[in-house]
């Protein structure tokens, strides 16, 4: 069985069960973060784990750097199966540079791109979507929204357990559009 390249950008952070999920599948997973130290723990966290952890310290907002490092790394492990993104909008550049990235060297790939609550809010209009999957047919892009958890007389964020849990589901379904938790209603939001 040969092992998928799985890229996880975020991933030393909220999404390290994500990174722990696609280890024991016995894939590569290539690791973005921008703190070496929690790269670092994240190793240790999963020495013995089955698969390959390649860590990738570099901070994303620097697109021309992260998009090199990301390309080191297809060329050493080989094209992207999958890639779970959790970039910031203070780097407003890096998902379409790394979907030109993925679209040229990893035809037939998927791009999970994970966003915040802000996405749910009904009055915001957004088409990154219908724009990401004209723009790049042969990629299979999917967003997934962190929103919130509703409790008796009050809300909370998500934990990090819950949005890796809805993070695995998405990509086990392959789903278009998910939402972790939910976004109404929106006045209710934490």
């Amino acid at each position: 069985m040969s092992k998928d390249h799985v890229l996880v950008v975020g991933g030393s952070g909220m999404l390290k069960g994500v990174v722990k999920y696609f280890m024991e599948q016995g894939n590569i997973v290539t690791v973005v973060g921008r703190n070496r130290k929690k790269l670092q723990m994240l190793e240790q966290e999963l020495q013995g784990t089955p698969g390959v952890l390649n860590s990738v310290a570099v901070d994303y907002t620097n697109t021309d750097e992260f998009i090199q490092e990301i390309s080191r790394s297809i060329t050493q492990y080989g094209p992207i199966r999958t890639s779970v993104n959790w970039i910031h909008s203070n780097a407003p550049h890096a998902p379409k540079a790394l979907m030109d990235l993925q679209h040229t060297t990893s035809p037939g790939s998927t791009y999970l791109r994970l966003l915040g609550s802000a996405y749910g809010n009904p009055e915001k209009k957004s088409n990154d979507r219908d724009f990401m999957k004209k723009a790049y047919p042969n990629i299979n892009y999917c967003e997934t929204i962190l929103g919130f958890v509703l409790e008796s007389q009050s809300s909370r964020w998500l934990t990090h357990q819950e949005i890796c849990q809805g993070v695995i589901e998405a990509i086990e379904s392959q789903a278009d559009r998910k939402i972790i938790g939910t976004v109404s209603p929106w006045s209710k939001r934490p």
